[in-house]
């Protein structure tokens, strides 16, 4: 794969210029204009709306106060809400992509911002919370440099006057990152764009979103319980029985029920290992019995498991805290039944993206009757350490 563009390379310009043609009343001509743009954006590895946002200047022009992505919208009459008040009207943007085929490289993003208009709404299953950092790449997979320390050098020491300063030592492996593609995408006919209004899309572009999102979700999921291939291999399971024994002592536990004393059991000894957990993630199933750690319960004040947790201090005697004071569920359908995968979220798991590659399909579609909304991403994920998951078996 061809090495991209520099991004330095783009030589901002004001809106008629760099659009010039999408608005050619001659068909043809728009369509060898949008298709042109979306090249050019692909050239550099980002999106369009990336790519609309370097290249346009705004300054001293009637667009002063936006950006240049919003600019190419004001420019080419592509509003993706109704104010009325201004005399904005959302037909209009149906209007412009009937008229103009090269405005149809915009479909997407501009049904994305249509979308957060109409429905700004959280997703219950959301990726970002799971993640360390996500990272843009500009090919399909990446060679990474895995850091092992050594654990034998992990102390430090006292360095005498004029003495040499221990170095630990570090070794090093490469591996390929997997990419895959995920997304999908809507087809509307060109009768169907002519005489219906773009906000009908809102609900079939919300399905697609949520989608895509549950697709990387389940291969993050993939990756922090099996690995990602590299010298990081499947997570370690302890069984929520095995607390019953010593040093811990923990008594009434239940299969398939999370025990409170042996939650806190694995939190204490993570947090010993030197990895404390902040985030862990379960399904549906493991949501509720989270919830049941709140329950109150008879014969205590009604006071629930965590409440006492939170009150067992006294004045003078304070609870240890040695993992962290929040510890963040998140909800993973994909993940695996009666489990908890703790991670030490700041230390773990990374997304890589692909730039551009949702440019792909957009340039295709300016070709036909059709007009089509595609939400894809390629993306892949690697963990950073090996020893910062941990998943909690509450059914053995």
């Amino acid at each position: 794969m061809a090495a991209a563009a520099s991004l330095l390379d783009i030589k901002r310009a004001p809106v008629e210029t760099v659009l010039a043609g999408l608005k050619s009343t001659e068909p043809s001509d728009s369509l060898r204009a949008g298709q042109a743009l979306v090249r050019t954006a692909r050239k550099h590895a980002v999106s369009l709306r990336d790519y609309l946002t370097l290249a346009i200047t705004t300054r001293g022009t009637q667009f002063n106060d936006l950006t240049g992505y919003e600019a190419a919208l004001a420019y080419l009459n592509l509003p993706v809400r109704d104010d009325f008040a201004q005399g904005v009207v959302l037909q209009a943007a149906s209007e412009s992509f009937q008229t103009f085929p090269g405005t149809r490289a915009l479909f997407p993003p501009v049904i994305d911002d249509m979308l957060y208009w109409s429905r700004r709404m959280d997703a219950i299953e959301q990726l970002e919370p799971m993640l360390a950092v996500s990272t843009v790449i500009d090919g399909p997979e990446l060679l990474f440099t895995i850091v092992n320390d050594d654990a034998a050098d992990y102390n430090s020491f006292i360095i005498p006057e004029g003495a040499r300063i221990p170095v630990r030592s570090l070794r090093t492996s490469e591996a390929a990152v997997r990419m895959f593609k995920h997304g999908s995408g809507i087809r509307t006919t060109y009768e169907f764009s002519r005489r219906a209004r773009l906000d009908l899309l809102t609900p079939f572009a919300a399905r697609v979103q949520r989608e895509l999102t549950l697709s990387k979700i389940k291969t993050a999921v993939n990756v922090l319980v099996s690995g990602d291939g590299g010298a990081n291999s499947a997570a370690l399971v302890t069984n929520q029985s095995s607390y019953a024994a010593a040093p811990w002592n923990v008594t009434g536990i239940t299969a398939g029920q999370i025990n409170f004393q042996a939650l806190m059991a694995w939190l204490v000894s993570q947090a010993q290992n030197g990895v404390p957990i902040d985030t862990v993630i379960g399904n549906w199933g493991a949501m509720f019995q989270w919830m049941r750690l709140f329950q109150p319960v008879t014969g205590t004040g009604f006071f629930a498991p965590a409440q006492m947790l939170r009150d067992a201090s006294g004045t003078q005697l304070q609870l240890p805290n040695p993992f962290p004071a929040a510890v963040n569920f998140v909800i993973a359908s994909s993940a695996p039944s009666n489990q908890l995968i703790g991670i030490t979220r700041a230390e773990t798991l990374q997304e890589l993206k692909e730039a551009g590659g949702e440019t792909a399909e957009e340039d295709r579609e300016m070709l036909n009757q059709t007009i089509t909304y595609i939400r894809s991403e390629v993306s892949g994920f690697r963990l950073l350490y090996r020893d910062t998951r941990s998943i909690y078996d509450f059914n053995a």
